[in-house]
C-alpha cells in the first residue's frame, strides 16, 4: 500500500520526468522511485512501478508515438522495472492508437525470447483491447500464431484462455480459426491447439465431444497428436479412435495411439 504522501510524490516526479528529462533524452527513469524508503526482497514494490507506469502513461498517450526510443530504452535496459512501466504505457498508447502500435508491439512478440515480458504485455496491453471484440480480433492472433514463436504461442494461448473464459460464445469461432491451420501445424502449434480443446472441455463438453466425433476417422499423425495431447475424459468415440490409431502401419500414428490408449485408462 503506497500511502498518499508518496503517492503524490510519485506522480510529481513522474510529471516532471515527462515534462523536463524526456525531450531532453534522458530516459533514466530510476530516479522517480528509487527514493522509495521500502523494499520487498531487495526491490522496489510491483504497486509502485506501477503507479509509476499508470501515469506516465495517462502523460504520454496523446503523442505517445514521438517516444518509440524511450520505449525500446525501457525494454532494453531498465530491467523488470522498465519492462512493467512499458507495459503500462502501452495498455493507454495502445487504445489511442491501435494499427499504429499492434504494428509496434508485434516488432517485440515476434521476436522475444523473454517469457516473462512477453506475458506480461499480452496480459496487460492485448488482453484489454481484444476482450470487448475478440471475434474482430482473431485474424490477428492466427497471425501471431503462425510466426511459430514459442514463446509468443504460450502468451497466445494463454490470452485465448481468458478470452474465451470471459465470452464462451466466441469458443466456436475461436476453434474454427484456429481448426484451418491443423494440418501445417508445429510443435509449438500443436500444443497451442491441444490447450484449447482442453480450455473447450471445461466451458462446452458437448462441442467438446463433436470435435472428436467429426475426426474420429482421421489417419493424419499431427491431427491425432493434438487430439490426444487433449483427451480430458473417457467415452466410447474416444477409445475407438485410439484403439484404431493403435493399430495403424503408420508408425508415428500408431505411437500416438498407443500413448492415447495408456491416457485413456487413466480416465476411465
Amino acid at each position: 500500500m503506497i500511502s498518499l504522501d508518496w503517492k503524490e510524490r510519485l506522480k510529481k516526479d513522474t510529471i516532471d520526468f515527462y515534462e523536463r528529462k524526456l525531450p531532453q533524452g534522458d530516459y533514466d527513469i530510476d530516479i522517480i522511485y528509487n527514493a522509495y524508503p521500502q523494499r520487498i526482497d531487495n526491490k522496489i514494490p510491483t504497486a509502485v512501478i506501477t503507479f509509476v507506469g499508470k501515469t506516465l502513461g495517462s502523460k504520454m498517450h496523446k503523442d505517445a508515438d514521438k517516444y518509440l526510443d524511450f520505449f525500446d530504452f525501457l525494454l532494453e535496459h531498465k530491467g523488470e522495472n522498465g519492462r512493467i512501466i512499458y507495459a503500462y504505457v502501452m495498455a493507454r498508447a495502445v487504445r489511442r492508437e491501435t494499427s499504429f502500435f499492434l504494428d509496434y508491439l508485434e516488432k517485440f512478440l515476434f521476436h522475444t525470447d523473454d517469457q516473462k515480458t512477453c506475458n506480461l504485455v499480452i496480459d496487460k496491453v492485448i488482453f484489454p483491447l481484444f476482450k470487448k471484440n475478440a471475434g474482430d480480433n482473431l485474424d490477428i492472433i492466427v497471425r501471431w500464431v503462425k510466426q511459430d514463436n514459442r514463446v509468443l504461442t504460450i502468451s497466445v494461448q494463454k490470452l485465448i484462455t481468458k478470452l474465451i473464459n470471459n465470452d464462451p460464445g466466441i469458443t466456436k469461432l475461436i476453434f474454427a480459426k484456429l481448426e484451418t491451420s491443423w494440418l501445417y501445424a508445429t510443435a509449438n502449434m500443436v500444443k497451442l491447439n491441444s490447450g484449447l480443446l482442453k480450455d473447450i472441455y471445461k466451458i462446452d463438453p458437448k462441442f467438446y465431444k463433436s470435435i472428436y466425433e467429426n475426426y474420429h476417422n482421421t489417419r493424419n499423425p499431427i491431427f491425432a497428436e493434438i487430439l490426444s495431447g487433449a483427451i480430458c475424459c473417457y467415452n466410447k468415440t474416444l477409445q475407438e479412435m485410439v484403439d484404431f490409431w493403435s493399430k495403424s502401419g503408420n508408425i508415428n500414428l500408431k505411437k500416438i495411439g498407443l500413448h492415447a490408449q495408456k491416457i485413456l485408462k487413466k480416465k476411465k
